[in-house]
């Protein structure tokens, strides 16, 4: 099916890519200062939706939480790293599964398994199982809040060796989001 991708987040304001946080090697205190100024004004599930209907794509996928840490959703108390928290003050992810619904698009959530505010692939062992127990509760979030979504998009276990549990995450998917596809 034909669909579209949507990279977007406090990056977006910068210009320069969702991995200017690495590369630039800005600070992570300098970076959340993003949120102040994170507005989403602009934002408009509805029309993007609707572009998508009109140029014949039946999917959209957005970055639900980038490398970067900060959630387009409201994580409900795992972190005030999300839009609720920023100058937005509105779960874009509930928009955006609003503006899908609204023109038969159907709605696909990226997220990421690499968090540089944990800093993953150098966390030893109970560190990591902590970030786990965060990543799946987040992910939970998504599966249990939104209504039925196409699936889900990870991205990011290429940065450490070892159990990312993904026998627990996929099983918990499959009890919330039985027909999802887990790519």
């Amino acid at each position: 099916a034909y669909g579209m991708f949507i990279h977007w987040g406090l990056y977006s304001q910068l210009g320069r890519g969702e991995w200017i946080q690495h590369i630039g090697q800005i600070p992570q205190a300098e970076y959340e200062k993003l949120t102040e100024t994170f507005t989403a004004e602009a934002f408009d599930a509805q029309k993007i939706a609707c572009l998508a209907k009109e140029a014949g794509m039946k999917y959209i996928t957005i970055t639900t939480r980038h490398h970067d840490g900060f959630s387009l959703y409201d994580t409900r108390g795992l972190s005030d790293y999300d839009a609720p928290h920023s100058a937005a003050k509105r779960d874009l992810v509930a928009e955006f599964v609003e503006g899908c619904r609204a023109e038969g698009i159907v709605p696909f959530f990226y997220h990421t398994t690499l968090d540089w505010r944990w800093q993953t692939p150098q966390l030893g062992e109970e560190g990591f199982e902590k970030y786990l127990d965060y990543l799946h509760a987040s992910v939970e979030i998504l599966c249990k809040e939104y209504g039925p979504i196409g699936g889900l998009w990870f991205d990011g276990n290429w940065s450490r060796q070892g159990d990312w549990k993904e026998d627990r995450l996929y099983g918990m998917i499959r009890k919330y989001q039985p027909e999802a596809m887990i790519v």
